[in-house]
C-alpha cells in the first residue's frame, strides 16, 4: 500500500517552530559571568561615572540598594578604592527593600579602563565568610571584564548621537524647501560665541550674563548661578544668579545649592558634578516637592578652583552627554576671563566701592517685599517677635533668636518664644538677659556653624547649640527641662551679611522637611523686610 505524500499545510505543521533569541547586551553579559564565578552573588548592578542623570547603567538579581540614593549617585575619587578590585562592606540595607534574614554585604569595586573610572560595581553578597583566593580572582578578571564593555558601550552610544549629525552636515540640500524644523546645536558657533563675548566683557556680571545666553541655547536650565571665591579667605565673594520665568524656577531660586568653596564639585578633581536633590515649592499654604538635577562645573585656572558654575533643571531626563560637555567646554574657556575679574575686583560694571562680601543677585526674589510706609510703623524687634510667634503658629513653641555681636565676636541671646516650656529655657540660659552667648568661631557649636556657613544645621543634642557655656552635665539637665534635646538653626542673613539665627528647639522629636521649609519662608519675609528697614536693598 503506498502511502501519500503530505500536503504542504500538513508539512509546515510538522516544522519546528522558529525562535528568534535577543542577543544580550555586552555589559548585562559580563554582569552573568561575574554571578556565575562566584558564589554567594545574588545580584550586581553598575553605577555610571561620572554619574550623570541615568545613574544605574544595568542591574541582574537581587540588589537591596538600588532604592539608596547615595549608592545610585555615587562619585569616587580616585584615591577611594583600587582599581578593578571588589571590597565587601557592612552597608546598611535601605528600609524600602524587603530582606528576610541576616542582612547582605555590599559588594563595591571602581571600575577603571585605560586609567579613566567608568563605573562602579555594587553587589550584594550573602555570606560573611572571608572570600577565597580563587573567588578574589574570578572577582579582579570580572571587574576588568565589566569595565571594558562599559567603556566600549560608552563609546558605542558617543559614536551613535554624533552619527546623524555628520550626516546632515555631508548630505547636499535637495529640496527647495526645507521642513521647517530646529536645526541641531554647532557646538563650536557655540563655544566661539562665548570666546567672543567674554573677549568683549570687563567685569564678573557681563561673564555671568554671556554664559546664561551660552546656557539658554545649550539645555533647558530652570536655574544658574555663578560663585566666585575670595582670594584671601575661603568663601564666596560674589555671586551671580539667574531663574526662570514661571514661578516653580524663581521659588528654586530661593533654595540654596551648596557652592562654597568646600562644596564637593570644589573639593574634588572632577570635570563635572552632577546629582539629584528633593526641592519643596511654596505654593501658598500647600507645600510640594518636586525633583532637581544639579550640574556643577568648577572654575580652574593654574589648577586652583577659584569658583563654581551651577546649573539646575526640573527636566525628569535632566542633562545628555553632550550637554554635559558642551556645558563643561563652555565653562573652561570662559574660566580665564573670570580670573582677570575676579584677580582685579571688578565684579560689578560701576567702578565704584567695592561689593559686599556676597553680591546681590540680579534677579529680585520671588516674594516682593512690603511697601516702605507699612514696614516704617514697625521696629526691628516688633518684626522679630512676629517671626517667632510665627513659629509658635507652626509647633514649635521653644524657638528663640540670638543676634551677632561684631565688636565681641560671637552670638548673644536676644528674645524668646512665648510659652511656659520656653520660659524654662531662658531662665536656665539666659537668652533673654543676653547672658548666654556663643563664640562666632567655635567649630563644634552648631549655632555658630550655621551663621558661619549660612546653611540650615540640625543638632541631636542641646550640647552642639549650648558648648562651650554649658557643659555636658547641665545640656543634659536642659533636655530633661525641655523634653528632648533636638534642634534646627536657620541663619539670618541681611544684605549679604550674618544677623542673628533662629534656634528652633530644644525639642523631643525631629522636625519634618516640609515643617522646615515652612519656618525657612518665614525667615526670608524676615530677612526682607529688616533688609528694608535697615535703609539697604535686601540680599538673596
Amino acid at each position: 500500500m503506498a502511502i501519500p505524500d503530505p500536503v504542504p499545510e500538513q508539512e509546515a505543521a510538522r516544522a519546528p517552530s522558529l525562535n528568534v533569541v535577543a542577543l544580550t547586551p555586552p555589559v548585562e553579559a559580563t554582569l552573568r559571568i561575574l554571578m556565575n564565578s562566584v558564589p554567594f552573588l545574588m545580584g550586581a548592578a553598575i553605577v555610571r561615572q561620572p554619574p550623570g542623570t541615568d545613574g544605574v547603567v544595568v542591574s541582574v538579581g537581587r540588589m537591596p540598594w538600588l532604592h539608596d540614593r547615595r549608592l545610585t549617585t555615587l562619585e569616587l575619587p580616585d584615591d577611594t578604592l583600587p582599581s578593578n578590585r571588589a571590597v565587601a562592606l557592612d552597608w546598611p540595607v535601605p528600609f524600602q527593600a524587603e530582606w528576610v534574614g541576616a542582612p547582605p554585604r555590599l559588594l563595591i569595586a571602581r571600575l577603571v579602563f585605560q586609567g579613566r573610572t567608568v563605573g562602579v560595581l555594587l553587589g550584594t553578597l550573602i555570606t560573611r565568610d572571608q572570600l577565597s583566593q580563587q573567588t578574589r580572582e574570578a572577582l579582579d578578571l570580572s571587574c576588568e571584564l565589566i569595565a571594558s564593555a562599559v567603556a566600549g558601550e560608552a563609546a558605542m552610544l558617543m559614536a551613535a548621537s554624533q552619527r546623524p549629525l555628520e550626516s546632515e552636515k555631508a548630505a547636499p540640500v535637495a529640496e527647495p524647501e526645507p521642513q521647517p524644523r530646529r536645526a541641531p546645536l554647532d557646538s563650536e558657533l557655540v563655544v566661539d560665541d562665548v570666546r567672543r563675548g567674554v573677549a568683549s566683557a570687563t567685569d564678573a556680571r557681563s561673564l555671568g550674563r554671556v554664559l546664561r545666553d551660552a546656557m539658554s541655547k545649550i539645555t533647558d536650565a530652570s536655574a544658574f548661578s555663578i560663585a566666585l571665591y575670595h582670594v584671601g579667605r575661603p568663601e564666596v565673594a560674589y555671586r551671580y544668579k539667574v531663574v526662570g520665568p514661571d514661578r516653580d524656577s524663581a521659588e528654586l531660586g530661593r533654595q540654596h545649592v551648596d557652592d562654597a568653596p568646600g562644596s564637593y564639585a570644589a573639593r574634588h578633581d572632577r570635570r563635572w558634578h552632577v546629582f539629584t536633590r528633593e526641592v519643596a515649592i511654596r505654593d501658598e499654604l500647600d507645600v510640594r516637592v518636586r525633583e532637581v538635577v544639579v550640574l556643577q562645573v568648577p572654575l580652574v585656572t593654574g589648577g586652583d578652583v577659584f569658583g563654581l558654575v551651577s546649573v539646575q533643571t526640573f527636566r525628569p531626563a535632566g542633562f545628555s552627554d553632550q550637554e554635559l560637555r558642551l556645558v563643561a567646554t563652555v565653562i573652561e574657556a570662559a574660566a580665564p576671563a573670570f580670573a582677570q575679574v575676579r584677580a582685579s575686583g571688578r565684579y560689578q560694571p560701576s567702578a565704584e566701592a567695592a561689593p559686599a562680601p556676597v553680591a546681590a543677585q540680579p534677579v529680585p526674589p520671588p516674594h516682593a517685599p512690603a511697601p516702605a510706609a507699612a514696614a516704617s510703623n514697625r521696629t526691628a524687634e516688633e518684626v522679630l517677635r512676629e517671626l517667632l510667634h510665627r513659629c509658635a503658629g507652626a509647633g514649635f513653641h521653644t524657638a528663640f533668636l540670638m543676634g551677632v555681636d561684631p565688636g565681641a565676636g560671637s552670638l548673644r541671646g536676644e528674645l524668646v518664644a512665648d510659652g511656659d516650656a520656653a520660659r524654662e529655657v531662658d531662665y536656665a540660659l539666659g537668652i533673654s538677659s543676653g547672658k548666654f552667648s556663643v563664640p562666632l568661631d567655635d567649630r563644634y557649636n552648631a549655632i555658630a556653624r550655621a551663621v558661619r556657613e549660612a546653611r540650615i544645621v540640625p543638632a541631636p543634642t542641646a550640647f552642639e547649640i549650648t558648648r562651650p557655656a554649658q557643659d555636658a552635665e547641665a545640656a543634659q539637665a536642659l533636655e530633661k527641662l525641655a523634653g528632648g534635646g533636638r534642634s534646627v538653626t536657620l541663619p539670618l542673613i541681611v544684605n549679604g551679611e550674618a544677623a542673628g539665627a533662629l534656634i528652633l528647639g530644644p525639642m523631643r522629636d525631629e522636625p519634618s522637611f516640609f515643617a522646615i521649609e515652612a519656618i525657612r519662608g518665614y525667615v526670608q519675609d524676615t530677612v526682607r523686610e529688616l533688609a528694608q528697614l535697615w535703609g539697604r536693598p535686601a540680599g538673596s
